[in-house]
C-alpha cells in the first residue's frame, strides 16, 4: 500500500463568503472515479469473476469559472489499443492569455500531485496544461479522509498553476527579501495583475477597470470604504497594508509599452503590501489565492449590492401596489354626508 503524502499544498479553512480554492468539477469527477476503483477493488476481492470495468463509463466532462478559466476531466484512451485506461483521468486547465508561466507552473503543478500524477508534454487540445492524475494509485489509499485529501489538493491545481509567478515573488520575500524589476501576471481578460519585488516587501497593484460604467461609480465607494475599514479596525493592523488611488501609483511608472492598455483604469488602482510576517509557510498559499482573487472579490460584492438595491426597489413598488388596491374609489359627484358644528348631519347634493 502506498503511503499518502504530506499535503503541501494544504490551506486554512475559508471565510464565509470567500471563493474556495478547490475546483468542485475536479473534486467530483476525480472522487467519483475514485470511489469507482474502490468499489470494483472490493468486488474482485469477493468474486473472482467480476466484471470490473463494466461500470466504469467514460468520461469527459468540462466546466468554466470565474475570470475565463476552462478546466477539463477527460478519460484517458490508450494509443496502441484505441481503448479507455481505466487507472488514470487527464485533468486539463486553461486561462487567460499570458497567464500561464511555462515550467514554473508546470513545476507547481507536479508539486502539487505528487507521487498520483505527472504534468503530460503536451498539453491536451486547447488548454496551457494536462495534469495525469493515477487515480487507480488514489484508490488503493485504504483511509477513505486521505484519499479526500489527495483529491482536494488536485483540484487545487488552478492556484498551483496560475499563481506560480506570484508565489515565486513571495517565497523569494520569504527567504531573503528581493529587489527586482516590475513584474505582471494577466488574471483574467483585460486586466492586468503588476508585482514589484522591494527590498523587505513586495507590492501588488490591481488596476480595477469595469465594462459598465455604473459598476465603476460603485467601486470608487467600495475600495474607499474597504481601505478605511484596515485603518480602521484594530483587528486587521497584522493584514497586508492596501491604499487606493485614481491615478496610477508610482510603483507602475516603469511599467512596458505592452501594458498600457491595463493603466486605463476607470475603478482607480488598489496596492497591497506584502511584508515576511505574511508569506510564512503556513500563510503563503492563502495569500497568493486571496490575491488572486481580488477582482473576482469586488466584483461579486458590486453584483450583490446591485442586487440588493433591486431587490428593495421592488419590495418597495409592492408596497405601493397594495396601498394603491386597498384605496376605494370615491365619486365626486355623490351625495356627500356632511356635519355642523353643533353635531347635527345633512346630506349635499350637487
Amino acid at each position: 500500500e502506498r503511503t499518502p503524502r504530506r499535503r503541501a499544498f494544504a490551506m486554512t479553512p475559508q471565510a464565509n463568503g470567500s471563493i474556495s480554492p478547490v475546483s468542485t468539477l475536479i473534486v467530483d469527477v476525480v472522487g467519483r472515479r475514485v470511489d469507482e476503483l474502490v468499489r470494483a477493488a472490493q468486488e474482485e476481492r469477493q468474486r473472482a469473476d467480476a466484471d470490473a470495468d463494466a461500470s466504469l463509463a467514460p468520461i469527459g466532462a468540462t466546466a468554466m469559472e470565474f475570470d475565463d478559466v476552462r478546466l477539463g476531466v477527460h478519460t484517458v484512451v490508450d494509443d496502441t489499443t484505441g481503448k479507455p485506461v481505466r487507472d488514470a483521468l487527464d485533468v486539463s486547465i486553461a486561462g487567460v492569455r499570458g497567464g500561464f508561466d511555462g515550467e514554473t507552473s508546470a513545476t507547481a503543478a507536479r508539486a502539487l500531485a505528487g507521487a498520483y500524477g505527472d504534468v503530460r508534454p503536451t498539453p491536451n487540445a486547447t488548454y496551457d496544461l494536462t495534469l495525469r492524475v493515477r487515480v487507480g494509485e488514489i484508490a488503493k489509499i485504504e483511509d477513505a479522509s486521505a484519499r479526500r485529501g489527495v483529491i482536494e489538493d488536485i483540484g487545487r491545481l488552478r492556484l498551483a498553476v496560475y499563481g506560480s509567478k506570484l508565489r515565486e515573488h513571495l517565497r523569494r520575500l520569504a527567504e531573503s527579501g528581493t529587489e527586482g524589476p516590475l513584474d505582471w501576471v494577466p488574471h483574467r481578460p483585460g486586466e492586468t495583475m503588476f508585482i514589484k519585488p522591494q527590498h523587505e516587501q513586495v507590492t501588488v497593484v490591481f488596476p480595477m477597470r469595469f465594462a459598465d460604467a455604473r459598476d465603476a461609480v460603485i467601486a470608487n465607494t467600495f475600495l474607499a470604504q474597504f481601505v478605511e475599514v484596515r485603518r480602521g479596525q484594530s483587528a486587521l493592523s497584522t493584514a497586508p497594508a492596501v491604499s487606493y488611488h485614481k491615478s496610477p501609483p508610482l510603483e507602475l511608472k516603469d511599467a512596458p509599452a505592452g501594458t498600457t492598455n491595463a493603466l486605463n483604469a476607470n475603478g482607480g488602482y488598489v496596492s497591497f503590501v506584502f511584508f515576511k510576517r505574511h508569506v510564512v509557510p503556513e500563510r503563503l498559499e492563502a495569500t497568493v489565492w486571496n490575491t488572486m482573487t481580488f477582482y473576482a472579490f469586488v466584483s461579486y460584492h458590486i453584483k450583490y449590492s446591485k442586487a440588493y438595491w433591486h431587490s428593495r426597489m421592488r419590495r418597495k413598488v409592492d408596497e405601493w401596489l397594495m396601498i394603491l388596491k386597498r384605496a376605494k374609489k370615491a365619486d365626486p359627484n355623490a351625495a356627500k354626508k356632511m356635519t355642523t358644528a353643533s353635531g347635527r348631519t345633512f346630506v349635499r347634493t350637487t
